[in-house]
């Protein structure tokens, strides 16, 4: 019998947790925030943040919320990042240097950048939607968008917390209206952000 060896890979072994790969499918999800970086769009000076979420048994997703506008006005993006403190107990965020990863020359590379601790590796509930969107060259992509935001264990979403619920609804609603949004035949820069406040409970 002809003996067998394998070279160790500590690299290789890291990615033996990731047998999801990425969310591609509309749901809800349980998971944690890994990455999370303030951000900023070069063509409209709009500030926001850049998620990357991962849900063991899910996959992985990463989003971008985009908060205030150059002139200082809060957009919707703003509710849906109070709805995350809400859900996880915060009274405020604050950004703090830290290392952050990013895509250079289609290569994930690590770098400095302004990160909120606060936010990342806590339990939290997503409900994403996917969309799809075509490319700058011309390819038909996807992209997962933050669509709804509730508690990992009580389902609650933020305005129930609110108003004192015990019993959640809006999570089950909004999975109900939830579908696949196509884009493709628009070029868009940022990601949509729904403009539905009440019914994603914030």
């Amino acid at each position: 019998m002809t003996t067998t060896t394998y070279d160790y890979d500590p690299d290789s072994a890291g990615k033996a947790d990731d047998v999801a790969g990425r969310i591609d499918v509309s749901a809800a999800y349980i998971g944690q925030f890994k990455n999370v970086h303030t951000i900023k769009s070069e063509r409209t000076g709009t500030e926001g943040i850049h998620f990357e979420f991962s849900s063991p048994g899910g996959g992985a997703a990463s989003f971008d919320v985009y908060t205030r506008k150059e002139d200082g006005t809060n957009t919707f993006g703003m509710n849906q990042v109070n709805a995350m403190q809400t859900i996880l107990g915060l009274r405020g965020l604050k950004s703090a240097p830290g290392k952050i990863e990013v895509f250079e020359d289609g290569k994930r590379v690590e770098a400095d950048g302004e990160v909120f601790p606060d936010l990342m590796n806590k339990d939290i509930g997503l409900v994403l939607q996917k969309e799809l969107y075509t490319k700058q060259n011309g390819q038909e992509g996807y992209r997962m968008n933050l669509f709804g935001i509730f508690h990992p264990v009580s389902r609650l979403t933020a305005s129930e917390i609110k108003e004192k619920k015990t019993q959640p609804e809006k999570v089950e609603k909004m999975l109900r209206s939830l579908k696949t949004k196509d884009s493709r035949t628009a070029q868009v820069a940022e990601p949509a952000q729904p403009a539905i406040g009440g019914a994603t409970g914030f």
